[in-house]
């Protein structure tokens, strides 16, 4: 038995695909500049160095893949039968014969690829994308350190304001520093020390890193008194940070499907579920977006477009309930979250039997209509 495209399939699955194509390199080209602008943040804050910035994006990227397929698609099908009614194209396939079935088929036959793309970046990619932003987060101490992102000539706040710094120039070698000024506070003292170079130091075995000052003084005490001293030295280390082994626990959505399916817990279940929710959202989607694009008479090229945007945000919504009743352990395990795409199947079955009940009363009047002329 052999499985043929027929060329009303063909060119109903081409004109989806390049409308796919063309939402979703919108939608990412969207979170892409949302993700640099966040990644930049970050480094700039000091929480990863530079060059973590493109393996930050890039995961971040890969994170958000599986979940702007959904909507990218459901978009797609309203943008593209949305067309074909208001070029005529879908009437004048309708009075060669063409029915509802033939564009459901083809369009169900196009998800198919969509759906298995979505299943295998939200149960391996997204998972292994969210354990690795976990390791970078857990490693951050120990590959970042605050002061690789001063900048010299500048004076800047380090371990939230308790400490001031400024370098006037870079040395001749990568990490020196040169005209470097300090203040700040330990223990209730005050302390400003000053030193004409100096550069950082990470101990090999422990991981503990330091900023060591050559050839300056230490000044200690409370300004406006006489209690003070002055010490010179020849070469001073500041502690800056202690490395501290700690075991990461990795959360339930970086879990492999194989380990997640075996975990009886509830957590896992939810995230189980969760994932499973994704593809199966395409197929309830698709089959929502083929009656809310079509324009019926009198509704115009647009009758349905913001009733659609409706159904979609409420769809969305529902689905992010589902998630958190499971969670808090409000609805039943065994009912899960594939309620929400089978009552978008539902609705969308509704409005296609109110589509055609529409269809016959019009048709009766036509034909009426004609028979007294």
């Amino acid at each position: 038995m052999s499985f043929s495209l027929s060329i009303l399939d063909r060119y109903l699955i081409k004109e989806l695909y390049k409308t796919f194509f063309a939402v979703a390199s919108v939608l990412l080209l969207i979170i892409f500049a949302n993700n640099f602008v966040q990644s930049l943040e970050k480094i700039v804050g000091g929480y990863f160095n530079t060059s973590s910035l493109w393996k930050l994006m890039g995961l971040q990227f890969l994170e958000m893949m599986g979940f702007l397929i959904p909507p990218s698609f459901f978009f797609a099908i309203l943008i593209s039968l949305g067309r074909l009614y208001r070029d005529s194209e879908m009437i004048a396939m309708q009075s060669s014969g063409v029915g509802p079935f033939p564009i459901y088929r083809a369009y169900i036959i196009a998800s198919i690829p969509i759906i298995v793309l979505t299943t295998l970046l939200v149960m391996y990619t997204l998972p292994w994308a969210k354990y690795s932003l976990d390791q970078l987060e857990a490693n951050k101490d120990r590959e970042n350190t605050e002061f690789t992102v001063i900048e010299t000539g500048k004076f800047q706040e380090l371990q939230k304001g308790e400490t001031i710094f400024f370098a006037g120039s870079e040395g001749l070698k990568t990490g020196e520093i040169k005209d470097i000024f300090i203040q700040n506070r330990r223990n209730g003292s005050l302390g400003i020390i000053s030193a004409k170079e100096g550069y950082q130091y990470t101990d090999d075995k422990t991981g503990d890193q330091y900023l060591v000052l050559k050839k300056g003084f230490r000044y200690t005490g409370e300004p406006g008194t006489n209690s003070y001293t002055v010490s010179e030295f020849y070469e001073y280390g500041i502690h800056i940070r202690q490395t501290q082994e700690k075991h990461t626990s990795f959360s339930f959505k970086s879990m492999p499907v194989a380990l997640l399916i075996s975990d009886s817990t509830l957590a896992a279940k939810v995230e189980w579920q969760f994932r499973l929710s994704i593809p199966l959202a395409i197929l309830a989607l698709t089959f929502l977006g083929i009656p809310l694009s079509r324009s019926l008479p009198r509704q115009g090229i647009y009758g349905r477009l913001f009733l659609a945007f409706i159904v979609y945000f409420s769809f969305m919504n529902l689905h992010k309930l589902a998630h958190k009743w499971m969670e808090q352990g409000e609805s039943a395990v065994w009912l899960g979250m594939w309620w929400v795409p089978f009552i978008a199947i539902l609705i969308a079955l509704l409005i296609e039997v109110r589509d055609r009940y529409d269809y016959l009363i019009n048709w009766k009047s036509f034909t009426k209509m004609v028979k007294r002329v």
